[in-house]
Order: structure tokens, then C-alpha cells, then sequence
């Protein structure tokens, strides 16, 4: 079967008005894209599709509401991306710290690089393969360089970790016996299975935010783990969704400021968009605020 025929901007405006969608300024709608390329723009379409098998819309969806969706979701993404930075620093620091002053205790010190010291060694392993190909990407830097000359190509963990990617490390406290994960667990105020998760959680968040992926209208894997009573008392919260997400990054800030600027940054987002986004498609309750402030 032939792929599809590539299309002209102005053709590609004329597919969307044949399927339904309201186009009131061509050539403003032209320029939206030719900066958006039209396949992630009609990502954005998806709910106002009358049928989830073909392209046709609702009547009176208008490309501009379309546009405001997309502007939202650009909004947000740069938003997270900004407090996840936060986090990982911080995480790099608690993890490597945890691990290193637990089994990093004896000449050489090298205790991170033996897979008898991980409960998973086959995650482990993962672990240092992608490690060796991360730190590959900095092989010209003088951290590389001067640890190959001088340690035979070896780092202690807290230079390790801050060549790491997010995913890494996530896999690396994964890795842990359990002793270690309480140990950084405990250090920052969470169980060692929902520290394991809610980093497995920011890490598939930050690689979404980092490659501009949809995150309106999006399932979230994995499910974000929350306690039973905070389930039982938010049954509003579906752990699947953009706002779970959301809740695990205020939950994981090191810092009250932080999580102030980051919930006050959410509502202005959102107060902006909420005439053409469907809270539903992105998780947020109606007390979404009160939830979120509560986590502070």
C-alpha cells in the first residue's frame, strides 16, 4: 500500500475544513502550520472527532480552539520540564549520597561498580550499559577525561549520577537492595516503593516534556502510586492521568517554595486555557487546586 501523498500547507488547511473543522483566518491558520507540523497538530483533535475511525469532526470546532488546546499543553510541558530539573538534581544528590556512604565505605571505594552490592543485577547491568553510552555523549569533557586518565575510566557515584540520564536513575535506585532504597527513602519522606515509582513516573514526564510529546488528552504509564487513604479520600483522582503526574512532581520538590511557584504556575495555566480545554482529557478534578494545595 502507497504512503500517504505529502500535502501542501494550503492543502493541508483545505483537509481540515473538508472534515468538519471552522477555519475563520486562513492565513493565521496557514502560519500555525507551517510552525506546528500537521500530524502532532490533529493529535490535538482527537476528542472533537465524531467517529474514533475517521477524521471527521463535531460541528462548530474551530481551529483556533484546537490551537489554544495545543498552546495549553506547550504551556504546561514547558512548566514541568522547569520543576523537573528541580527534582533531579536533587534526586542525584539523595541517591548517590544514600548509596555511596551505605556500600562506598572501603579502599577503593568502588563499591557501585560491583553487581553483588544490587538486589537486581540483571537492572544493574542495564544500569551500566547505559551508563557507558551516556557518558560516551561526554567524552571530551575534562569530568570524562580526567577520571579515564587518572582512575582508570572509573567515578565515584555522585560524579556518575550527574552524567546519568533521569531514566537511569531511576533504574539505578530501582536496582537497590532494600536497605539502601529505605535508607534514601526515608531521607526524603516517602516509602521506598513509591519513591521507585513516583521516579519512574517523573522520568517517563520528563521525557515527554524533554521531546515535545502530547500530554493533553494522554493515559500516563505507570500508574502513579498514591497512600489507600489518599485514594480513599480522592476518588476523583484517576492515577493514569496528567494531574497524577503533576501531584507526584509537587509531591517529589525538595522545597515548600517550590511547590508554591509550581501550584500557583498550574492555575495560571490553566484559568488562562479553561475555555477550550476539557479538564477531564488531563485528569484535573474540580478541586484541583485544593488537592494540589494540600500537597504542599
Amino acid at each position: 500500500m502507497d504512503l500517504k501523498k505529502p500535502l501542501t500547507f494550503e492543502e493541508q488547511l483545505q483537509k481540515l475544513k473538508k472534515h468538519g473543522i471552522v477555519i475563520s483566518d486562513e492565513s493565521k491558520a496557514i502560519q500555525v502550520l507551517k510552525e506546528i507540523n500537521y500530524y502532532r497538530f490533529t493529535g490535538y483533535t482527537l476528542q472533537f472527532r465524531v467517529n474514533p475511525k475517521n477524521s471527521n469532526y463535531i460541528s462548530g470546532t474551530s481551529f483556533e480552539s484546537v490551537y489554544h488546546i495545543y498552546l495549553a499543553d506547550e504551556r504546561l510541558r514547558d512548566l514541568f520540564r522547569m520543576y523537573i530539573e528541580k527534582v533531579e538534581i536533587y534526586y542525584r544528590t539523595q541517591i548517590s549520597y544514600g548509596f555511596s556512604i551505605a556500600k562506598c565505605t572501603v579502599p577503593p571505594y568502588d563499591q557501585h561498580y560491583d553487581k553483588n552490592n544490587f538486589y537486581n543485577e540483571t537492572g544493574y547491568q542495564e544500569v551500566i550499559d547505559n551508563f557507558k553510552r551516556e557518558a560516551n555523549y561526554y567524552k571530551d569533557s575534562l569530568i570524562v577525561k580526567h577520571h579515564k586518565s587518572k582512575y582508570a575510566n572509573k567515578m565515584p557515584l555522585w560524579v556518575m549520577v550527574e552524567l546519568m540520564s533521569f531514566s537511569n536513575l531511576s533504574k539505578l535506585y530501582s536496582a537497590m537492595y532494600f536497605s539502601e532504597k529505605d535508607v534514601i527513602a526515608k531521607a526524603v519522606g516517602a516509602g521506598r516503593d513509591t519513591l521507585e515509582n513516583h521516579l519512574h513516573c517523573l522520568a517517563v514526564l520528563r521525557n515527554k516534556c524533554a521531546h515535545a510529546a502530547r500530554l493533553y488528552n494522554t493515559e500516563f504509564n505507570p500508574p502513579a502510586k498514591f497512600t489507600k487513604s489518599f485514594l480513599r479520600g480522592h476518588p476523583e483522582v484517576r492515577n493514569n492521568s496528567l494531574f497524577a503526574y503533576a501531584l507526584v512532581l509537587l509531591k517529589r520538590l525538595p522545597d515548600p517554595k517550590s511547590k508554591r511557584e509550581l501550584v500557583s504556575a498550574i492555575q495560571v495555566v490553566i484559568e488562562e486555557f479553561k475555555e477550550d480545554i476539557d479538564m477531564g482529557l488531563i485528569g484535573f478534578p474540580n478541586n484541583y487546586m485544593e488537592i494540589l494545595n494540600n500537597n504542599i
